[in-house]
C-alpha cells in the first residue's frame, strides 16, 4: 500500500513508444519498504514508472502473491483519468513479480493538506473529483476500501485529482482474499466487523476527508460518516447534497442585494429632495422618490414570490426525500429479514459441517490410539489380534452410531443428523480398512519369517 506522504509520485498510462526494441525495466530504484510491500521506480521508453511487488520474505507465500495478483486482475479493469493506470504485471530483475503503474508527477491531498494553501474553491473543485472518482469506482463494481488523502494524488499538471493504492480494493464477483481491512479513522464501522464490502464503506470516507477538506459542508459530512439508514446511498446522492447546499447563499444574497439597491436609491432621491431649492422641485423629487417607492415594492413584492415559490419547491422537495426514506426503510426491513435467514443457513450449514468432522476426529483418535496401545504390542497372528480388531470394530461402530449428539447440534434435523451419522460410519469403514490392511501384513509377514 502507497501511503507515503513525503513521495510525490504516481503513475502515467504505457504509451505506444518508438523505442520498441527496449523492453525491460532499467534505473531500479527502491522507495519505500512496507511491512507487506517493495514500492520502487523504473525507467522504460524515456518514462517514469512505479513498480509494487512484495518483500523478500513474502514472495514464497501464496497468499500474498495471489493478493498482489487480484490487485492487478482489479485495477487493470479500471480507465478512468481520475484513476492510476495499472499496466503490467511483471517479473522485475531483483524485485519479482510486481504490477506496473503509471508514475504521477504530483503531490497527494494530505501533503497540500499540510501546506495550507489550497483556496476554498479549490477545495470544492478537488472534493467533487474525489467523489466522481469514486462514482466511476463504484459504476465497474470496484471499492477501493481505502480512501484518504495519502492515497489521492494532485496532478502539477492540471492539477486534477488521481486516486492511487488499490491494495485493499475488492468487488462482489471475487470469493478469495476477503477480509476487514482499512486505515484507522477512514474506514467504517461495518468494514471493521464484516468481510463483505459496500458502496457505503467508501461513502464514510469520503464523509471524514469532506469534514477536513471542506469545513462548510460540514452537516453533509456527518451525514456520510453517519448510521447506514441516514448515509447517502450512491455518489449522486451526495453530488445532490451539495448543489443544494451552494444554491442557498445564492438566494439570500440575491434578496439582500435588491434590499441595498432599492434602499440606495431611495436615499439618492431623498437627498435629491433635500438639496432642492425651490418647492416645485421639492415636489417633483418627491413624486418621483414616490415612483422609485412604488418601483422598489414591487420588486420586493416579487422577489417575495420567489422565494416563497423556491421555498414551495424545496418543501415538495423535502416531502419526496421522505417518502423515499420511508420506501428505503421498508427495503431495509426486508434486507435484515433475509440477512438473519441466510444467517441462520450459515449457521446451520456450519452445524453440519462440524458434527461430520467431530465424528470423524473422534474415530481417527480412537483408531490412532488404538495402533498405539494394542496393535503395535501384536507382532503376530493369533486369536488376541483377531479379538482386538472385533474390539475396535465395535468402539468404532458405537462412536459412529452415537455421533452428532442432540445436545452439541440442537439445531439439526433428524434425517441431517442420520444422513451425517452414515458419511461417519463411511468415513470409519474407510480408515479401519486402511489400518486392518497394515496390520494383516505385518503378523502375516511375521508369520512367514
Amino acid at each position: 500500500m502507497l501511503d507515503n506522504d513525503e513521495i510525490e509520485s504516481g503513475f502515467l498510462s504505457d504509451p505506444t513508444s518508438e523505442f520498441g526494441v527496449q523492453t525491460g525495466m532499467n534505473d531500479v530504484e527502491t522507495l519505500k519498504v512496507t511491512k507487506i510491500n517493495i514500492i520502487a521506480r523504473g525507467r522504460r521508453y524515456g518514462r517514469l514508472w512505479l513498480l509494487k511487488g512484495l518483500r523478500p520474505e513474502l514472495r514464497d507465500s501464496a497468499s500474498y502473491r495471489r493478493q498482489l495478483q487480484k490487485e492487478f486482475e482489479i485495477h487493470s479493469r479500471l480507465h478512468n483519468p481520475a484513476v492510476v493506470q495499472a499496466v503490467g504485471f511483471e517479473n522485475i530483475p531483483g524485485l519479482g513479480t510486481c504490477i506496473v503503474e503509471e508514475w504521477i508527477v504530483g503531490k497527494t491531498l494530505a501533503e497540500l493538506l499540510r501546506e495550507g494553501k489550497l483556496t476554498e474553491i479549490e477545495r470544492r473543485r478537488i472534493l467533487r473529483e474525489i467523489i466522481n472518482a469514486a462514482g466511476y469506482l463504484h459504476t465497474m463494481g470496484v471499492i477501493h476500501r481505502d480512501l484518504k488523502p495519502a492515497n489521492i494524488m494532485v496532478r502539477n499538471a492540471g492539477k486534477s485529482v488521481v486516486l492511487i493504492d488499490f491494495g485493499l480494493a475488492d468487488t462482489d464477483d471475487y470469493v478469495e482474499v476477503k477480509q476487514a481491512a482499512g486505515t484507522p479513522g477512514f474506514i467504517s464501522p461495518e468494514q471493521q466487523e464484516e468481510k463483505h464490502t459496500t458502496v457505503s464503506d467508501d461513502i464514510y470516507s469520503i464523509g471524514v476527508i469532506m469534514k477536513e477538506l471542506t469545513p462548510e459542508y460540514d452537516s453533509i459530512a456527518r451525514r456520510c460518516i453517519g448510521s447506514l439508514d441516514k448515509r447517502p446511498q450512491n455518489t449522486d446522492e451526495i453530488i445532490k447534497c451539495l448543489n443544494r447546499r451552494d444554491r442557498r447563499p445564492r438566494v439570500i444574497w440575491l434578496s439582500l442585494a435588491i434590499a441595498v439597491i432599492l434602499i440606495s436609491g431611495l436615499l439618492v432621491l431623498l437627498h435629491i429632495i433635500s438639496l432642492s431649492q425651490s418647492a416645485q422641485e421639492a415636489r417633483a423629487s418627491i413624486t418621483e422618490a414616490r415612483k422609485v417607492a412604488s418601483h422598489a415594492r414591487n420588486a420586493a413584492d416579487e422577489a417575495q414570490q420567489k422565494v416563497s415559490l423556491l421555498n414551495e419547491t424545496n418543501r415538495k422537495q423535502e416531502n419526496r426525500v421522505a417518502e423515499l426514506k420511508d420506501s428505503l426503510n421498508h427495503v431495509t426491513v426486508r434486507m435484515n429479514v433475509a440477512q438473519e435467514e441466510l444467517r441462520k443457513t450459515h449457521e446451520y450449514a456450519r452445524q453440519k459441517e462440524e458434527a461430520y468432522k467431530e465424528g470423524c476426529r473422534k474415530i481417527d483418535a480412537l483408531i490412532a490410539q488404538y495402533d498405539k496401545d494394542v496393535m503395535s504390542k501384536l507382532n503376530e497372528y493369533s486369536k488376541a489380534f483377531d479379538d482386538a480388531i472385533l474390539v475396535l470394530h465395535d468402539k468404532g461402530g458405537y462412536i459412529s452410531k452415537n455421533s452428532c449428539d442432540p445436545k452439541r447440534f440442537p439445531d439439526l434435523t433428524d434425517a441431517d443428523r442420520q444422513s451425517i451419522r452414515e458419511d461417519i460410519i463411511n468415513h470409519y469403514y474407510n480408515v479401519f480398512n486402511t489400518y486392518q490392511k497394515e496390520w494383516y501384513n505385518r503378523v502375516f509377514s511375521n508369520v512367514k519369517k
